[in-house]
């Protein structure tokens, strides 16, 4: 829709194409008439057509189900609606927000960028009536694809970009209820120290190959048994170029934040590196690991999460179950809400274990990004000497509350965050 030419490499990569500029390069077209209106009288469907989300599988009989699911659901706006969680999480989780977004754009075409303009003002009725911007947040990458799609301009399109125009103009980004002072708590058995002659439980590590926490969590836990560090070399997500998605949403430093003293990182634990998953296990399996922790790590499979004898433990940058997924922290911001750092128990359901260790980070921080980090990994390690104090782990507090899972943030809304943290978290 909107004239190739006129796309920067930024846009052209995750979609930022919300923009006055773009809706008065719309409405200079010839626009095409909107559709015709859905058929009345249709009946509440609650399972929504997941294959709506895979543009090369969206076949007619899938574009016919979303049209009758999209109708049937006028009107209804209901929060954490399960329906529409699993149509949010499908969206979410495929190449319609995964950059850059052109390639998917081209297998698009008017009558599929039609539906999904649909989707999206019915996702922004949604945010209006639930106060989620989750759903603003998918409504702006559907709107993205479909205005670099090669399909003619349409008056759905100038509509759908007036209505996400006027959505982000009324989002307001509330104080975050924040002290200066960071509230630590540790569900923990007591520290009972393990008896005299039993084994020293053994700790590994698997991070990303190339995780920069890493060093840090190492030298942190100098005086911990770390018996070995597994470096995961394939399968990662990889952002392209220049992609905004690469790195989490941090507001800008005001200054020089002071680093955690950390004493220089010992050699004496091996190291070796995999590319399958087997051969991970094999590993840890090998070195009787005990405690595995993750550093900088996607999901890990059952095989690997079956080896340790007392589990997994992993950092999440936020309050569980309400936090759950990516870019918490920005998300906490847009919000209103406490940034907190947790520590919880791996399982197969990506943050749902039991929460071990939470600590507040006070969002006046010169430089949160590093006071994030930094609680993460004093959280981290307190569990780990926990364990090789005891033998065990903490006891942990099951996540209770509603739960929410979040998704990378587009940058229209981080482009929101940014306003309202300037002065606040500005360069000085």
């Amino acid at each position: 829709m909107i004239t190739p030419d006129s796309l920067t490499d930024e846009a052209r990569t995750d979609g930022d194409t919300i923009t006055v500029a773009a809706l008065r390069d719309l409405r200079g077209q010839a626009l095409q008439p909107p559709p015709a209106p859905p058929a009345s009288g249709v009946t509440l469907t609650s399972r929504p057509p997941l294959l709506i989300a895979r543009p090369t599988l969206a076949d007619h009989q899938v574009r016919a189900a979303t049209r009758i699911w999209l109708a049937s659901r006028a009107g209804h706006h209901r929060a954490n609606d399960p329906a529409e969680e699993a149509l949010l999480h499908a969206v979410e989780t495929s190449a319609l927000a995964r950059p850059p977004i052109d390639g998917t754009a081209a297998t698009v075409d008017a009558d599929l960028a039609d539906i999904y303009l649909t989707l999206a003002r019915h996702w922004l009725e949604l945010t209006k009536n639930s106060a989620d911007p989750r759903y603003l947040n998918a409504a702006l990458k559907l709107l993205s694809i479909c205005l670099v799609a090669p399909v003619p301009a349409s008056e759905q399109g100038a509509t759908t970009l007036a209505a996400t125009l006027e959505a982000l103009d009324t989002t307001t980004v509330p104080p975050t209820l924040s002290s200066s002072i960071a509230r630590q708590h540790a569900y923990a058995t007591p520290v009972v120290p393990a008896p005299t002659g039993a084994p020293e439980p053994r700790i590994a590590v698997l991070a990303g190959a190339d995780s920069r926490g890493l060093p840090q969590f190492l030298a942190a836990a100098h005086n911990l048994p770390i018996t070995g560090v597994v470096l995961h070399e394939g399968g990662q997500q990889q952002e392209p170029p220049g992609s905004a998605y690469g790195t989490p949403w941090y507001p800008a430093t005001r200054a020089t934040h002071p680093r955690l003293a950390l004493a220089a990182s010992p050699l004496a634990h091996h190291r070796v590196a995999h590319r399958d998953w087997n051969a991970a296990a094999a590993h840890l399996a090998d070195w009787g690991t005990d405690l595995l922790v993750l550093i900088g790590m996607d999901v890990i499979p059952p095989t690997v999460l079956a080896v340790p004898l007392l589990g997994t433990i992993n950092a999440h940058n936020g309050a569980l179950p309400a936090y759950r997924g990516m870019d918490a922290v920005a998300w906490a911001v847009l919000t209103g809400q406490p940034v907190v750092c947790s520590v919880h128990h791996v399982t197969e359901q990506v943050d749902a274990g039991h929460v071990l260790a939470t600590s507040d980070v006070p969002t006046d921080a010169p430089d949160l990004r590093q006071a994030v980090k930094d609680t993460q990994l004093r959280l981290l390690t307190d569990v780990c000497r926990h364990v090789a104090t005891t033998g065990a782990l903490p006891a942990g507090q099951p996540q209770t509350g509603p739960a929410r899972r979040y998704y990378r943030m587009h940058p229209a809304l981080r482009h929101l965050l940014d306003a309202a943290t300037n002065p606040i978290g500005a360069a000085s």
